[in-house]
C-alpha cells in the first residue's frame, strides 16, 4: 500500500494547476483546413509549433506548457492507410534502446531545439507516451541502454502494457532492468528538453461509462515512470477515465487524472458539444470528496482540454452552442483547478476568447489549486441545478450556479438556481459578478437566478 502522501513533498511546479495548449483536439480536424492528420500526418511540426509558441507569448501570458500528442514519434510509412485505432497507437518506430523518438520529418533541428526555442518565450514542452515495454522494441530485441540485457527479456509473458491492445507489453517483473529501462526513457526526454508528459491508457481506468476499466492495471509502470521523470522535474499527468477509487496512490505518481473520457466529438468538422462539457460535472463530485486533490498534494483533476473559441478562417468551429455555454465551460475548469489546456489553435482564437482566457479573476480562482464541491448532488442526471463553491487560500468565497439541463442533441429547459447562504456557513452576504464585475448587492440568507440551458453564474460571495 502506497503511504499517504507528504504535503511537503510538492515541488514548485506542481503547486498549481497547469495552464498551457494541447495539439490532440484540432489533430481531428480532418476537414477543417491547415489541421488534422491524427497520430499519421499531424498538423503540428517544428515551424508551426514555433509559431503557436511565438502567439502564446503575447496573447496568453499565463500559460506555460506546450503539449504534443499522439504522432510526434510515429512512423507514418507503417500504419498509413489503417482505421482502427489501436493500429494508429501503435509504436512503430523506437531508437536503438526502445525508446520513443522524436520524428525528424516533424522536427528536422530535433526536439532539443524546438524545446530551447520554446524556453525563450517562456514556455515548457509537453509529449504523450503510453506505459509499458514498447512491443516494437521487443520484437527488434533492443538492448536496454547501460546494461547488455535486451528488453525482450522483461516480457516473456507478454502481457499487455496499457488500455491500447498491441502497443507495449506488461513487465513480468518491476524489477531493477524495468527500472532502468524507463530511467532511459526519462533520460532522453531530459535531452529533449521536456518538461511534462502525458501517460494515456493507465489503468485501473479507461475505457467509458459503460464499459470502464478497459485499462489493465499498470499502476507498477506509472509508479516506475513517476520516479524516473521526476528525478528530472517532469510533471506527470495520467489519462484516461481514472479510477478515483486509487485517488490517494495516483495522487502519489502522478501530478494530474484524466477523470472522464475524451472531451471531443471526434467530428472532424468541429471539436465537441455542449452535452460533453455539462458530462464533466458528475465525476467531479467523487474527486471532490477525495481530500488528495488540490495544490497541497500537487495532484488535480484534469477535465480534458478547454475547446473555447477555436475559430478558421473567420468561422468558429469548437462546436458549442453560445457564448452562454462557452462561459459555463471557462468558469467549471475554474472552479475545480482542473488542469487546464487550451485545444483551439492560440494563434486564431478571436480577442474576445482570449480576454476570457485571461481573465485576472478567473486565473486567480483556477490557480488557487483548491477544487470547489457541490452543494448538494453533483450529479447532472439528478439535479439539474448544479452549485459548486470553494474557499481561496487568502478568504475569498466563489460560487458557480449552473443550469445543467442539456441532452446530447438540444439545449433544455430554464430554472430557477439558488444558493443558500447556510450551506457555505454565512446569513448575510455581498455578491459580485465575476465576469461582469458588476456588484449585485446584499442578499439574506439566499441567492437565486433563472438561468438558461447550460448558463451559469460565477460569483464573488463576502461575507456581511
Amino acid at each position: 500500500m502506497i503511504q499517504k502522501v507528504n504535503k511537503k513533498s510538492v515541488p514548485d511546479y506542481a503547486k498549481k494547476p497547469v495552464l498551457g495548449f494541447s495539439t490532440w483536439s484540432s489533430q481531428l480536424l480532418d476537414d477543417v483546413p491547415g489541421y488534422g492528420g491524427k497520430h499519421l500526418n499531424p498538423w503540428f511540426n517544428e515551424q508551426q509549433i514555433k509559431e503557436v509558441s511565438d502567439a502564446m507569448k503575447v496573447k496568453l501570458p499565463r500559460y506555460e506548457y506546450i503539449n504534443l500528442d499522439s504522432g510526434w514519434y510515429l512512423n507514418i510509412e507503417n500504419t498509413a492507410n489503417t482505421k482502427s485505432i489501436n493500429l494508429l497507437h501503435r509504436c512503430t518506430e523506437c531508437d536503438e534502446y526502445g525508446r520513443w523518438a522524436a520524428r525528424d520529418d516533424l522536427f528536422p533541428n530535433g526536439f532539443r531545439a524546438l524545446s530551447d526555442y520554446l524556453k525563450q518565450n517562456g514556455h515548457k514542452l509537453g509529449v504523450y507516451l503510453l506505459p509499458g515495454i514498447r512491443q516494437d522494441a521487443v520484437d527488434k530485441r533492443c538492448r536496454i541502454k547501460g546494461t547488455n540485457h535486451t528488453v525482450d527479456e522483461l516480457v516473456q509473458l507478454r502481457k499487455e502494457g496499457c488500455g491500447f491492445a498491441g502497443t507495449t507489453f506488461m513487465p513480468d517483473a518491476h524489477n531493477e532492468l524495468a527500472m532502468a529501462y524507463y530511467q532511459s526513457i526519462a533520460d532522453l526526454l531530459h535531452e529533449y528538453g521536456v518538461s511534462y508528459v502525458k501517460l494515456d491508457a493507465v489503468g485501473p481506468g479507461g475505457g467509458n461509462e459503460y464499459y470502464p476499466y478497459q485499462a489493465p492495471d499498470n499502476r507498477a509502470c506509472t509508479v516506475m515512470l513517476y520516479n524516473a521523470l521526476n528525478k528530472y522535474g517532469i510533471w506527470v499527468e495520467i489519462s484516461w477515465y481514472i479510477d478515483h477509487s486509487y485517488a490517494d496512490e495516483w495522487a502519489q505518481i502522478s501530478n494530474g487524472a484524466r477523470i472522464y473520457v475524451d472531451i471531443e466529438s471526434y467530428s472532424t468538422r468541429t471539436m465537441t458539444s455542449t452535452h460533453r462539457v455539462m458530462q464533466r460535472i458528475t465525476p467531479c463530485e467523487k474527486w471532490a470528496q477525495k481530500c488528495v486533490v488540490g495544490s497541497d498534494y500537487g495532484f488535480y483533476i484534469d477535465l480534458d482540454v478547454v475547446l473555447v473559441g477555436m475559430t478558421v478562417n473567420g468561422k468558429c468551429v469548437d462546436g458549442l452552442d453560445n457564448d452562454e455555454v462557452r462561459q459555463t465551460y471557462i468558469s467549471f475548469w475554474a472552479m475545480v483547478s482542473s488542469v487546464f489546456c487550451i485545444g483551439s489553435d492560440p494563434r486564431t482564437i478571436p480577442d474576445k476568447y482570449l480576454s476570457w482566457y485571461n481573465h485576472k479573476e478567473i486565473l486567480d480562482i483556477h490557480q488557487s489549486g483548491i477544487m470547489a464541491k457541490p452543494i448538494g448532488s453533483g450529479d447532472v442526471w439528478q439535479n439539474r441545478k448544479q452549485v459548486w463553491w470553494k474557499k481561496l487560500k487568502d478568504g475569498r468565497i466563489y460560487a458557480c450556479l449552473i443550469n445543467a439541463h442539456t441532452y446530447i442533441f438540444m439545449l433544455g429547459f430554464s430554472h430557477e438556481v439558488s444558493i443558500q447562504f447556510e450551506d457555505i456557513g454565512l446569513k448575510r452576504a455581498y455578491i459580485k459578478d465575476v465576469w461582469t464585475g458588476k456588484d449585485l448587492g446584499l442578499f439574506e440568507d439566499r441567492y437565486s437566478i433563472v438561468l438558461r440551458a447550460a448558463q451559469s453564474q460565477l460569483l464573488q460571495i463576502i461575507p456581511a
